[in-house]
């Protein structure tokens, strides 16, 4: 299949995909899938009926030639992770069928699986389609998120939906959180950004992250550290029984913010904003101080400042030394002209004495 022919595949794939409930890495619910994918429909008959790369007991994975030795890798550890992830909820059995991973050979290919524009397909590293089982992911990552990262915390979303599809929708920032908690991403940086957030009052109140959750911009990193340290927050204060206990109640019908007062003994949002509150209780006014994009600003700013003020320094140097031999010339010039004054003087003195006189 040539190069040209796999991206029309992927991109009539994508648009079967779309039609499904969407959790990014990172990324949100998308948006209406295209009403027609006539023009790709030859291209996808043929890649949906391709065979998988690899199978193992609880996966598929799809990919071109491109991203052969990714699906090794995620094939050779795929099982193991995900009865991890499910074991941690006691949630294996409710996963049904096999989970099929795509891998995006590129940012092109993983971007087709966005509807048009959509901000996510530029920093999200994977997403999951919740309906269809399937995942689809970036073979290399990205900047914010490994390979193994995303796959963990996709797979997540997988098992959450497992134990919430009969049920109403989990909060995104819930799901977020713990997806985060479950995939056993480190919160380090996310309490860094959040604390940067907490010193600039860029913080996100809990019921502007329940009515949307950013999808670009610097807001999805503020949006992603607060989560996740709510979430773990929670599991650290409660243990992680009554959170993961939200989920079995969620499945059954309990609407989730009675699912968490019951559970947790408190409504989210008091919760929420005592962690906002700590957050910036210690934040540093100086806290930039620590960002490497601040201090390397700094220093520019400090090596322009430095050069400006020795060039002006230079020229006055420069300055007073022309001023210096203007007044060394001017002096010169001013012996020479006394002394020829001095001779003009002696001669006339010579022509007016009368016994000088030939």
């Amino acid at each position: 299949m040539s190069r040209y022919t796999r991206r029309l595949a992927f991109s009539a794939l994508a648009a079967l995909f779309i039609a499904a409930p969407i959790f990014g890495a990172r990324g949100e619910q998308a948006g209406e899938p295209p009403t027609s994918v006539s023009p790709h429909r030859e291209a996808h008959l043929a890649l949906m009926n391709s065979p998988p790369r690899a199978t193992t007991h609880w996966f598929r994975f799809f990919g071109d030639e491109g991203v052969g030795s990714t699906v090794e890798r995620l094939a050779e550890v795929g099982d193991a992770r995900f009865e991890r992830l499910c074991g941690q909820l006691d949630a294996c059995d409710r996963v049904k069928r096999p989970i099929d991973i795509w891998v995006a050979e590129d940012a092109e290919h993983f971007a087709q699986v966005f509807p048009e524009p959509n901000p996510m397909s530029e920093w999200a590293a994977g997403v999951a389609f919740l309906n269809a089982n399937r995942v689809v992911l970036r073979a290399h990552g990205t900047a914010m998120f490994s390979l193994l990262e995303t796959f963990d915390h996709e797979l997540a979303h997988i098992i959450h939906h497992a134990f919430t599809k009969d049920g109403p929708p989990l909060p995104r920032w819930f799901a977020e959180g713990l997806a985060v908690w479950q995939a056993g991403e480190s919160v380090v940086e996310r309490l860094d950004a959040a604390v940067r957030a907490a010193a600039t009052d860029d913080l996100i109140t809990f019921e502007e992250l329940t009515r949307h959750f950013p999808n670009d911009g610097d807001a999805v990193k503020v949006a992603y550290a607060q989560s996740s340290l709510f979430v773990k927050r929670l599991v650290r204060r409660h243990g992680p029984a009554p959170v993961v206990g939200i989920l079995h109640d969620i499945g059954q019908g309990v609407p989730f913010d009675t699912a968490f007062e019951t559970r947790l003994g408190s409504a989210p949002a008091p919760l929420f904003e005592t962690l906002s509150d700590e957050l910036e209780s210690a934040s540093n006014p100086f806290i930039f101080l620590y960002d490497g994009n601040f201090l390397w600003g700094l220093t520019t700013v400090v090596f322009v400042a430095v050069a400006w003020w020795r060039l002006r320094d230079r020229r006055r140097q420069m300055q007073r030394l022309a001023d210096a031999e203007s007044a060394r010339i001017a002096a010169e010039d001013m012996a020479i002209y006394e002394a020829i004054e001095e001779e003009a003087g002696r001669r006339r003195e010579i022509k007016s004495d009368p016994t000088l006189l030939n």
